[in-house]
C-alpha cells in the first residue's frame, strides 16, 4: 500500500527507425486529410508499438518470476503475478467500498471502473484490461500532444520514453497510473484544440483518479488565457476540473464525517505528514547519501531522491526548453512542490508516470545522438529491474 493518496529515471533503447531529415510539419488537424494522417501516424508510432511492447513485457515478467524467484509464483496464474501491493486494495474498494478506513487514500474512479468491469469478467482481468486500454489512449494522446509542437521522430521517442520509463510496469498492473495519464494527456490535447468542455470533463476524470489531478485546473486556466487573452462564457467549462477533487472530499465527508479524513490516515497509518519543501529535500538527500548495499536503500531512499531530482530537472525544461508551454510548467511545477512537501516520498517514483512532460522532454532530448541512446538504455535497464522486483513481490514504489 502506498503511503499517500494514489495520485502516484533516466531514459533508452536503440533509436526507432524513422526519418532523419529536417522536421516535417505538423499534420493539418483542421482537415479530414490531416486527421487521417494523424490516425495513421498514431497507429504506427504510438498504438502498435505500445501493443507489441506490452506483449514483450508480459512475457519477460513471467520469465522473471520463474527464473529469479519461482516460489513467488506458487499457484498463481499468468496474470496473478501483477496482483501486488496496491492492486488488491483497489479490488477491495471496488467490492465493498471504503470499509477499511486506510483505503480512503485510494481515489474512487478506478475502483468504480473495476466494479463495472467485474460484471463481465474477473476483477483482475478487468483491472488489467482497463490499464491496457488506458495505456493505448495515453500513448495516442501523448503522440498527438507532441506532434503539435515537434516533428514526428520526437513523438516516437516520447511514446517510447513513456513505455520504458523505470516505473512503467504500473501501466500494466491494475493501478491508477494508466487511466490518470490518459485523462491528463487528453485534457491537455483538448485544451490545445480549444475544446474546453472536453478539457474540463477529462480533467474531472483525472481528478477522480489521483490527487495530482487537482493541478490540471490551473494549467488549463493558463492555456485558456494564452488562447483567448480574455474570459468568455466557455471558460466556465474549466470549472469541471474541480469536480474530481471535490468528489473525493465529498466521499471522505460522507463516509468518515471529515472531508480531510485522508490526511489523518496518511499521518496515523502511513506516517506521512506535510513538511517544508527544504526539509523534505534534505531528508531525501540524507537517505540517498546513507549508502548501504541493500534493496531497501535502493528502493526506499535512492529511487525517491532520484525521482525528485528528475522531476526538478523536467520543471526547469518546461520553463526554458524548446517546444514547452507555460501550462506544462504550471502542471509540472505544482506536482514537484506537492511531492516536496511529503515527509516520506516513498512512492514518488511511480507517481512520476502521471507527469507527461517528462516523456515530452525525453523525446526532445533523444534527438541528440550523444544523449538519447544512453538515456533510453538506462531507462530500459531500470524498467526491467523495477518490473522484476514488482512481479516477484518485492517493494517497487
Amino acid at each position: 500500500m502506498s503511503p499517500v493518496p494514489d495520485d502516484g529515471a533516466t531514459l533508452a533503447a536503440a533509436p526507432l527507425p524513422g526519418p532523419t531529415g529536417p522536421p516535417e510539419p505538423e499534420p493539418p488537424a483542421a482537415t479530414s486529410r490531416g486527421s487521417r494522417l494523424f490516425r495513421r501516424e498514431a497507429w504506427a508510432d504510438a498504438v502498435l508499438p505500445t501493443i507489441l511492447l506490452r506483449g514483450v513485457v508480459l512475457l519477460y515478467a513471467f520469465l522473471a518470476v520463474i527464473v529469479l524467484e519461482s516460489g513467488a509464483l506458487g499457484g498463481r496464474s499468468f496474470l496473478e503475478i501483477w496482483n501486488r501491493w496496491d492492486a488488491p486494495h483497489f479490488f477491495e474498494v471496488a467490492q465493498v467500498g471504503y470499509v477499511d478506513p486506510a483505503r480512503i487514500v485510494l481515489f474512487p474512479l478506478l475502483p468504480a471502473l473495476i466494479r463495472i468491469g467485474s460484471l463481465v469478467t474477473q476483477p483482475l482481468v478487468a483491472g488489467m484490461l482497463i490499464s491496457f486500454v488506458a495505456t493505448l489512449a495515453a500513448a495516442a494522446g501523448l503522440h498527438r500532444l507532441i506532434r503539435m509542437d515537434h516533428p514526428r521522430l520526437v513523438g516516437r521517442w516520447g511514446v517510447l520514453a513513456m513505455s520504458i520509463f523505470p516505473t512503467a510496469f504500473t501501466l500494466i498492473a491494475p493501478y491508477s497510473e494508466a487511466p490518470f495519464l490518459a485523462f491528463t494527456v487528453w485534457s491537455f490535447v483538448a485544451a490545445r484544440q480549444g475544446r474546453w468542455p472536453a478539457a474540463g470533463l477529462l480533467a474531472l476524470l483525472a481528478g477522480a483518479t489521483r490527487i495530482q489531478g487537482a493541478f490540471i485546473l490551473p494549467a488549463l486556466v493558463i492555456e485558456y488565457w494564452l488562447a483567448r487573452r480574455r474570459v468568455d462564457r466557455d471558460a466556465s467549462w474549466l470549472l469541471l476540473a474541480a469536480g474530481g477533487p471535490l468528489l473525493y472530499l465529498a466521499i471522505n465527508a460522507q463516509t468518515f464525517g471529515d472531508p480531510f479524513f485522508f490526511i489523518e490516515v496518511q499521518r496515523d497509518v502511513f506516517r506521512v505528514s506535510t513538511v517544508a519543501p527544504w526539509t523534505a529535500f534534505a531528508n531525501a538527500l540524507h537517505g540517498a547519501l546513507a549508502f548501504e548495499p541493500s534493496r531497501l536503500w535502493a528502493t526506499v531512499y535512492l529511487a525517491p531522491f532520484g525521482a525528485i531530482c528528475l522531476l526538478a530537472a523536467t520543471t526547469v525544461w518546461t520553463l526554458v526548453g524548446k517546444g514547452s508551454r507555460p501550462s506544462y510548467a504550471v502542471y509540472t511545477g505544482l506536482t514537484l512542490m506537492s511531492f516536496l512537501t511529503l515527509s516520506w516520498p516513498i512512492s514518488v517514483p511511480r507517481y512520476l508516470m502521471g507527469v507527461f512532460t517528462i516523456f515530452i522532454a525525453a523525446g526532445v532530448l533523444a534527438r541528440r545522438p550523444w544523449l538519447g541512446p544512453p538515456l533510453f538504455v538506462a531507462s530500459t535497464l531500470l524498467f526491467a529491474l523495477c518490473t522484476a522486483l514488482f512481479v516477484t513481490g518485492h517493494w517497487a514504489f
